[in-house]
């Protein structure tokens, strides 16, 4: 297993340095956009610039769900729903059915509600940026007081290349995170950290698949909460401190000619590869629909 983490680490390492710095300007067709973990449409722990569906919609739905599985303290549940309005505006929610965490001597709740609000401003069809922001509900339940609040509003950005021929897109995120002093037992401290994430998405052999496998990295400073599985208590997570880098796998199903008119993605994702104890895997599933 320590021999399998160390061959994707360097592959990723890599993907990230020839992506940087031999990505021509190309046109890539990345197919239908998958779901990040909190629902807003991106990569793994990042937003993209680019909404759910590119294709001119006056209204679409995508359904997601992700199992996200830790050797050492369980597995969490993630359904998720994302709206996109007019092309331009994406609405999104995700409940993060955690497992209980041990609390002198008994257990507490330790769920999340994620919301998410991202506009993708006027720019040309290759480009994409997007501002938007999520609000999360931390520790729904709880007994102990450890519920708090956590804000972040953020800029995407998302820009074709080509790796080995293959296309590729790259995506930049910066954003801040705000805490809710309201806790009057653990009162959350903003600070001046500026949140960052960088991640790729690339098409593996376009001509021959279709457009059926992505491999996909990113890396980032934050995860897709501020209190993300796996954790081993109420607040933040080893992102924090050390950030967070992601790789696996996005099937596109709906590449397949009888099925591409709705969107059917499946993910099989290694989450944060650098950490011990916090190492995990996930799995998912996204079904959505357009309205012209």
């Amino acid at each position: 297993m320590k021999n399998l983490i160390s061959v994707i680490c360097f592959l990723s390492i890599l993907f990230i340095f020839v992506q940087s710095v031999g990505a021509q300007a190309a046109k890539t067709d990345a197919g239908f956009r998958g779901q990040s973990m909190n629902g807003a449409t991106g990569l793994f722990s990042i937003p993209s610039g680019r909404l759910g569906w590119d294709s001119p919609t006056k209204f679409a739905m995508d359904f997601g769900y992700r199992a996200v599985i830790n050797n050492d303290l369980g597995i969490a549940h993630i359904p998720v729903i994302t709206m996109n309005l007019f092309s331009w505006v994406e609405i999104s929610s995700a409940f993060d059915f955690q497992p209980r965490l041990r609390w002198y001597g008994g257990y507490e709740e330790n769920n999340d509600l994620l919301l998410g609000l991202k506009i993708r401003l006027p720019t040309n069809a290759s480009t994409a940026i997007a501002i938007g922001t999520n609000f999360q509900f931390l520790n729904i339940g709880n007994k102990n007081n450890s519920d708090y609040n956590a804000f972040q509003p953020y800029i995407a950005i998302t820009y074709p290349g080509t790796f080995f021929k293959m296309p590729a897109e790259t995506t930049i995120v910066f954003g801040k995170t705000f805490y809710s002093n309201d806790n009057r037992y653990h009162p959350m401290r903003n600070n001046t950290d500026i949140d960052f994430g960088m991640g790729f998405d690339i098409i593996l052999f376009p001509s021959a698949l279709n457009g059926l496998f992505h491999w996909i990295i990113d890396f980032s400073n934050f995860n897709y909460s501020d209190n993300a599985w796996p954790n081993t208590s109420f607040y933040h997570t080893d992102s924090v401190w050390r950030g967070i880098l992601n790789t696996g796998v996005r099937i596109n199903i709906s590449s397949i000619p009888a099925l591409n008119k709705f969107k059917f993605l499946i993910d099989a994702i290694f989450n944060d590869l650098f950490d011990e104890g916090s190492r995990s895997f996930t799995v998912g599933v996204v079904f959505g629909f357009s309205v012209q």
